[in-house]
């Protein structure tokens, strides 16, 4: 009888599937709102009149809001990145500032984790970052 694996005891796999999703819905994302157009073609084709105030404030606000979701898309892809990269180095589960062993518990809820928790908000609080 062949014995399965837990999700929790397969990490790489995880980390894939969420790199993947997370690549997939930032090109989503940036197709769908139109970031790799000029605003002229995000606005309604070439601007040959003065558009309505609200309708280009309209028009900056959503690709404003859209160009941050894709980075932070990005940025949680990059994490999922190196938390890969530890698992091929061994060190995955090993916070990388301190170097202790990242709860079981953490890396359940957030399996791209590459800190421990104090390290994390450490880091956080260095950065201007808030959870």
């Amino acid at each position: 009888m062949a014995i399965r694996k837990r999700p929790d005891d397969a990490p790489e796999e995880r980390l894939e599937a969420s790199r993947r999703s997370l690549v997939q819905l930032a090109n989503a994302c940036g197709e769908e709102a139109g970031l790799h157009r000029p605003l002229a073609d995000f606005v309604g084709g070439v601007i040959t009149s003065i558009p309505e105030d609200t309708d280009l404030a309209q028009a900056l606000s959503d690709r404003q809001t859209t160009d941050i979701l894709v980075h932070l898309l990005e940025e949680n892809r990059e994490q999922v990145e190196r938390a890969l990269e530890r698992v091929h180095e061994g060190a995955y589960g090993v916070c990388e500032s301190c170097g202790h062993r990242i709860p079981a518990a953490r890396l359940k809820f957030q399996p791209a984790a590459t800190r421990c928790v104090e390290c994390q908000s450490h880091w956080d609080r260095l950065n201007g970052r808030t959870a």
